[in-house]
């Protein structure tokens, strides 16, 4: 009945946006001055101007509005830019991509194509974004290298998030949020004066939970859910008109209790193993939502900021900004190593992120026609982890179910059941990973706009920089039982599967040292006051890095830098009498030694396939178009529409991996499409609000979000394939703005509708699992402003 009632609302809508428009028309002066777009402010190039001015692709969000529309994290975020994915079942497998590359990050030893920034700090991890978003002014996503105006160089585009800053009058808000699956956020701010005129602060805070909706049937509880606390303490000081400083604490914690993947498809030699041992494969249907563990697993993790950017006008055309920032990252996460009810392993990672950084920027004006940025940054990051894998009285039997023939032909074993394999071989076997990884990163930049005739702006940007990384990794084993009282033929076959599953000891030690230059070149003209055109190449470059985990024969201990260069063509405009505007680009990216993620072929005969290591793809390219548009249709009526093609192709990549049911290792992927890169992306969404008696008002909104399928991972295996889908939300609402208070419900996936947010490979060659995207939920928010 619900879904049928919000049905028939939707198909209403278009009439009554034909109305609204029909209705403007009569004259109203008033109305006629409500008949204007926001104009949207950003500081993409460190001064402040509208979006319009700003000569590259972006989309800019606004904080106010998306926390309308309950969008508190990266990954609902992505529902309102077009052609940016944000991938990841938990922090340390976030992942970020625009225009088609960069939404990989499984291996500890590789950075980010996309660089988020907040409050100007580069968060050296894409993990530490996965936290939710607090306060927010507003996000600009810009999209290609970015690298002359930015701390830290970035190939593919940046995240560029802005939070709310400590203001000289008071206000405060508190808004609770409830919903199904126990979705529960309680959200608050409080701002104002210390010492009128020169010091002010704001605290923000958030506390937000919710049950699972996956069941585990090995114990019959609830996976899935999440709990999470966040503050952010500032202090703003402006003794004078000429200096400010701001001071800013965070701290945010989350905990993921029974955070699982779900299985979209067994390989061959799961299938195996698990007819040897009887056990029964759960359906490869993740939208059941049942798995079975006996180690269900949880994920935390713990972090805390602080940074004081110092601003300094030395006269009224020249301001000099240092922002220097320390940061902290904790995760811990235990894990069931094989997805089943069995004793076969589990695992618990930990991670140790610290990083320090440094920049000082210079900006200012010469005369009229020249605008310029000249900065210096530094940036060290350390990185220390420890992994333990702990084997139970099932993984003997379980390692064997694959490799009854070869046990057989090669030592005369012929094993018909399970208990025939000695438990002992594996049970209370440890492997210990260990690993450190440093890095430094010194980067002089600076970008110069010069106007030799008003209408007309040609742009330059220089970027050196100079990186280093050194770290090591190692691999123990310990803990083993003797073999000793088994006959000799189950000792040589026990050694062999011991080798198989654990491996043997294993340390590597390596360090790389480059330095790039990259810049920018392009041009702007003002064809008149609402119209905008322009064209511009730039270079960006990723470095080099550290294969952070254990390598076969067939994978470098060190990957290359990834270099991009970008050609882009675009035009801003705003007509219909300033109701509406059209952004449109089209881009051609060419990428050197693509950073990505595969597996490795196994070393020898029974050895498994390594995964999780880093190469470097020889070439791809990156094409296509990208539309953003806003439109005013009434004054209570607002209408936005986002549209992006892709066609994002490997141009070499002749010794890929194939897909693991092919039965070959390499394959040629030249001109086949990349993954992680949705060819079509779409968002709309209409806002309409409607004035009633005594000061109240009525508000509604729709929002809709669409991407076509494409595959997850790099080799393209059966179950690694994300189809098409679109997500609607809703919401409706009553608020009185006087009196700063408000009622709003919302549906989130009004349809219900099934979807795959990541894709992982699991243990084997061919064995996925997927992260479903949230059923439908309704729920209730309640607002308070003062």
């Amino acid at each position: 009945m619900l879904r049928t009632f919000l049905a028939g609302g939707l198909l209403m809508l278009p009439w009554a946006v034909v109305g609204a428009v029909v209705q403007e028309r009569t004259p109203d002066v008033q109305g006629r001055e409500e008949l204007v777009l926001d104009e949207m402010t950003v500081t993409a190039r460190h001064r402040e101007e509208a979006s319009q001015q700003v000569p590259v692709s972006l989309t800019v969000l606004d904080g106010a509005q998306l926390d309308e529309a309950g969008l508190h994290d990266l990954q609902a975020i992505q529902q309102r830019v077009t052609g940016l994915v944000v991938s990841g079942h938990d922090a340390r497998y976030a992942g970020f991509g625009l225009r088609g590359f960069g939404a990989t990050a499984y291996n500890d030893g590789l950075e980010g194509s996309v660089g988020t920034f907040v409050d100007g700090v580069y968060l050296a991890r894409q993990g530490l974004a996965f936290s939710e978003l607090l306060d927010i002014e507003r996000i600009e996503v810009l999209r290609g290298p970015q690298g002359t105006l930015f701390g830290k160089n970035t190939s593919a585009g940046a995240l560029n998030i802005v939070t709310r800053q400590p203001t000289f009058h008071p206000e405060a808000s508190l808004e609770a949020r409830f919903g199904e699956y126990g979705v529960r956020q309680y959200r608050g701010m409080l701002s104002g004066p210390l010492q009128n005129g020169v010091l002010a602060g704001r605290l923000s805070a958030f506390d937000s939970s919710a049950d699972g909706w996956v069941e585990n049937l090995a114990e019959g509880s609830r996976l899935g859910g999440r709990d999470g606390q966040g503050l952010r303490g500032q202090l703003l000081w402006t003794p004078n008109l000429d200096f400010s400083a701001r001071l800013i604490a965070d701290y945010a914690r989350q905990h993921q209790p029974g955070y699982v993947l779900q299985a979209n498809h067994y390989s061959t030699q799961t299938r195996s193993r698990a007819a040897f041992v009887g056990y029964p494969l759960p359906e490869a249907d993740p939208f059941q939502r049942e798995v079975r563990l006996d180690e269900p697993g949880r994920t935390r993790t713990l972090q805390n900021g602080l940074s004081l950017e110092l601003n300094w006008d030395l006269d009224e055309a020249v301001r000099l900004t240092s922002i220097t920032a320390y940061r902290d990252w904790d995760y811990r996460s235990l894990r069931d190593g094989d997805g089943t009810a069995l004793l076969v392993a589990k695992s618990d990672t930990g991670l140790e992120h610290r990083q320090f950084s440094q920049e000082l920027r210079l900006t200012g004006t010469a005369g009229a026609s020249i605008d310029y940025v000249v900065g210096l940054y530094y940036l060290r990051q350390r990185l220390d982890r420890e992994i333990g894998v702990d084997f139970g009285e099932d993984a003997a039997a379980w390692f064997v179910g694959d490799r009854l023939a070869d046990l057989r032909q090669l030592y005369g074993i012929n094993f018909t059941s399970p208990n025939q394999v000695p438990g002992l071989l594996l049970d209370g076997a440890r492997q210990r990973f260990a690993g450190e990884q440093n890095g430094d990163s010194r980067a002089l930049f600076g970008q110069l706009s010069w106007r030799p005739v008003e209408r007309l702006e040609l742009t330059g940007g220089l970027r050196y920089s100079r990186e280093r990384k050194d770290g090591w990794i190692s691999r123990s084993v310990d803990n083993l039982t003797s073999l000793n009282g088994l006959p000799p033929v189950f000792q040589a076959g026990g050694q062999l599967l011991r080798d198989i599953s654990l491996g043997g000891d294993y340390y590597r030690r390596d360090a790389i040292e480059e330095d790039n230059l990259s810049g920018l070149l392009g041009a702007s003209y003002r064809f008149n006051d609402a119209v905008l055109g322009y064209a511009s190449w730039s270079r960006g470059y990723k470095a080099g890095g550290i294969n952070f985990d254990v390598i076969g024969p067939y994978t470098a201990p060190t990957f290359e830098s990834e270099r991009a260069t970008s050609f882009e063509l675009g035009v801003k405009t705003r007509f219909w009498n300033e109701r509406a505007r059209i952004d449109l680009a089209i881009y051609q990216t060419d990428i050197d030694d693509y950073q990505a993620l595969t597996y490795s072929p196994p070393a020898t005969l029974f050895a498994p396939p390594l995964r999780d290591n880093l190469i470097n793809v020889g070439k791809v390219r990156l094409r296509g178009i990208e539309l953003d548009s806003a439109w005013r249709l009434h004054p209570r009526l607002d209408l936005r529409l986002g549209l992006a093609w892709s066609d994002a192709r490997y141009r070499s990549f002749p010794n890929a991996p194939c897909p693991p049911a092919s039965g070959q290792w390499t394959c040629d992927l030249g001109g086949d499409r990349l993954y992680n890169a949705p060819e079509w992306s779409a968002t709309s969404g209409v806002d309409y609000w409607h004035p009633l008696r005594g000061g109240l008002e009525t508000y509604g909104g729709v929002d809709y979000s669409f991407r076509t399928g494409y595959y997850g991972t790099l080799e393209g295996g059966e179950g690694s394939y994300q189809p098409s889908y679109g997500l609607t939300n809703l919401r409706l609402g009553l608020r009185r703005q006087d009196r700063g208070w408000e009622v709003e419900g919302w549906v989130q996936n009004l349809f219900d509708r099934r979807y795959i947010t990541a894709v992982y490979s699991l243990l084997g060659a061919g064995d996925y699992g997927v992260l479903p995207g949230n059923p439908r939920m309704i729920g209730t928010t309640l607002r308070v402003r003062y």
